[in-house]
C-alpha cells in the first residue's frame, strides 16, 4: 500500500471525482412545482460520498488527508490495504497517516467501527447503526457524540446528544470517538450569495403580508399577528410536537424532553 503524506492539515483543493456525485438540496417545491415550505434555495452541487457502513472489514486503513466539506465540515480520506479509497466522518484525535480498522475482532480505538457491544461503557461513539448492516443513522453532525451507558443480553443503551436514552441492537455498528467540530470553518457572512449557497432564502416576516398571504398579515399599522406564531398554513411553530403520540416508542428509554 502506498502513502500519500501531506503537511496541509485541511485539504482545500477538489474531492476525489470518482468519489462525488451530483447532488440538488430540496428546493422546497412539491412534485407540483408549488411551494410548500419557504426561504429554501438550491444549487446543483457535488456531494462526496460518504462510507456510512464501513463494512470492509479486517482490512488496515490510513488516514491521507481531511478535506473540508460543505455538507459535513470535515471529512477523512482513507485508504485500504487493498487500495480502495473511500471518505468517512472526521474523528478527533485522529490526523494524517492515522490507522484506522473496522469489523467485530479490530481494536477499540478512535475511528474504528464495531460492534456496539464490544465498545466498553463509558466511550463515546458516533455513527451508530439503527439497523444492523444498512450504514449509521444517529449522531452524524460535525461535532457530536454519543455515549454507552449499559448494556443488556438484547439492548445497549447509548446517550444521544439531545439527552435522549435510546436502545441499540448489540450487533449494530458504531464508531469510536467523538466527532470533529465545526468551529473552525466559522466565518461572517458578507453577501446574499453565502447565505444562499448553504440553503437559505431571503425571509418575509408573516405581519409584513396581506391576510391572504399569512394567517399573520393585515391589520391596521404594526400589529403583532393576533395569534401565536404559525406557518403560512396555520401550524404552530413554536413547541409544537411532531411525533406521533401513539406511535409506541419501545427503543427509547428516556425521551429527549424529559431530560430538559
Amino acid at each position: 500500500m502506498t502513502l500519500v503524506s501531506t503537511k496541509i492539515r485541511i485539504w482545500r483543493g477538489a474531492p476525489i471525482r470518482r468519489l462525488t456525485r451530483t447532488f440538488r438540496a430540496p428546493t422546497g417545491k412539491n412534485n407540483q412545482g408549488r411551494y410548500v415550505n419557504f426561504h429554501r434555495s438550491s444549487f446543483l452541487r457535488r456531494y462526496r460520498v460518504v462510507d456510512y457502513r464501513r463494512r470492509l472489514v479486517n482490512l488496515p486503513a490510513v488516514v491521507l488527508r481531511q478535506e473540508r466539506d460543505s455538507n459535513r465540515r470535515v471529512l477523512f480520506l482513507i485508504q485500504y490495504a487493498s487500495g480502495v479509497l473511500s471518505y468517512i466522518l472526521g474523528v478527533n484525535s485522529l490526523g494524517n497517516l492515522s490507522v484506522i480498522s473496522s469489523g467485530s475482532t479490530c481494536k477499540i480505538a478512535p475511528g474504528c467501527a464495531t460492534n456496539l457491544v464490544r465498545i466498553p461503557m463509558g466511550f463515546f461513539v458516533h455513527n451508530i447503526e439503527k439497523i444492523p448492516g444498512k450504514g449509521g443513522a444517529f449522531v452524524r453532525a460535525a461535532g457530536t457524540k454519543a455515549q454507552i451507558l449499559r448494556k443488556s443480553n438484547n439492548l445497549v443503551v447509548c446517550t444521544l446528544p439531545s439527552g435522549e436514552l435510546r436502545g441499540y441492537n448489540p450487533k449494530a455498528y458504531a464508531t469510536v470517538g467523538s466527532l470533529k467540530s465545526a468551529v473552525i470553518f466559522k466565518r461572517k457572512m458578507t453577501k446574499a450569495g453565502d447565505s444562499f449557497h448553504l440553503g437559505r432564502r431571503p425571509i418575509v416576516r408573516g405581519v409584513a403580508m396581506n391576510p391572504i398571504d399569512h394567517p399573520h398579515g393585515g391589520g391596521e399599522g404594526k400589529s403583532s399577528g393576533g395569534r401565536p406564531s404559525c406557518s403560512p398554513w396555520g401550524i404552530l411553530t413554536k413547541g409544537y410536537k411532531t411525533r406521533n403520540a401513539r406511535k409506541q416508542f419501545t427503543h427509547i428509554i428516556r425521551s429527549r424532553a424529559h431530560s430538559k
